[in-house]
């Protein structure tokens, strides 16, 4: 007998969710890598099919409404029921979707970040192995452009080298601090007193590498408010955030760290923000992303990590 159901497509759910998880067909057509028409297209055949609309829209984006809700639970399972279907017919699938989690990523993501969101996408999923490059952006970007690694993730950056995609995924915030109990006398004594951009040239600060995303953002924030960095004291340079944190804590200098990297250290008061400073550093997360489709394993974890951070 024939259905008299309507037909749906398994690619317009995928559309739905991308678009319940992301607010917007602009940023679902970003994540999924597929033009806005298309989408559009997708979630239009599907409001016709079920006979009515699934999306409040808006100047601010797109929402679910009351008929959206209801089937955002049902179209969220499709994703194991399609791979339960693929594992039935050959077994050779689940090595793929259980393919190694391979990526480079910047030094307050690979230690701070990725590790604990690796272990919470692994409660859920499966993986046959765990390479987290920890490098700084500059050899992010080379590693996916050379193809050693198939994504990448950076801080701060807002334009990539030809052939390769920034996504942004996640905002982050950096402070200056310092360590109250370690500081040599004299700098206690200036950071008693409110502290402005003007006499950062005679605070000892320590800074990341060149080719540090951290520096890069700091730095252009640091220019856009009249400092010069050439009055700068480059004194203190170190290669990783850990080394940084640790060099800050021991109270050589001040430093500019993202906050979610210090938020032990802020609690017991080993470390302090420079409130007068009145600096709001904001910078991105992104994904590095080259050309063509991500391997199965990597996929679902970047698809993973993008709807934790829309929550």
């Amino acid at each position: 007998m024939k259905s008299t159901l309507p037909r749906l497509d398994p690619e317009w759910l995928s559309t739905f969710l991308a678009i319940a998880q992301h607010g917007g067909v602009l940023a679902a057509s970003r994540a999924l890598h597929l033009s806005q028409p298309t989408l559009s297209a997708r979630i239009q055949r599907l409001e016709d099919a079920v006979g009515q609309s699934l999306f409040d829209r808006s100047s601010q984006g797109m929402q679910l409404n009351e008929a959206g809700k209801r089937l955002l639970p049902v179209a969220q399972k499709l994703p194991n029921l399609l791979r339960e279907a693929l594992e039935a017919v050959d077994p050779h699938t689940t090595q793929l979707l259980n393919s190694p989690i391979r990526l480079s990523a910047s030094s307050t993501l690979s230690d701070f970040v990725f590790p604990k969101l690796l272990a919470e996408f692994l409660q859920t999923h499966s993986s046959s192995g765990i390479e987290l490059r920890s490098e700084n952006t500059d050899e992010v970007l080379a590693a996916v452009r050379s193809g050693r690694v198939s994504l990448g993730a950076v801080e701060g950056l807002t334009r990539a080298s030809a052939g390769l995609h920034l996504e942004p995924f996640a905002i982050d915030e950096i402070i200056p601090i310092y360590a109250p109990g370690q500081v040599n006398r004299e700098l206690k004594q200036i950071l008693s007193q409110p502290v402005s951009l003007e006499m950062l040239p005679q605070l000892p600060i320590l800074w990341r590498e060149p080719g540090s995303g951290t520096r890069r953002v700091i730095e252009e924030h640091l220019t856009q408010h009249g400092v010069r960095l050439q009055s700068l004291q480059p004194n203190f340079v170190f290669g990783r955030t850990m080394a940084l944190k640790h060099a800050t804590l021991a109270g050589l200098g001040i430093a500019f760290m993202p906050r979610r990297v210090l938020q032990q250290e802020l609690a017991l008061k080993r470390l302090r923000p420079i409130e007068s400073l009145a600096l709001s550093i904001e910078r991105t997360f992104s994904w590095v992303i080259p050309p063509g489709e991500l391997p199965p394993g990597l996929y679902a974890f970047y698809r993973w990590v993008n709807a934790y951070f829309q929550t």
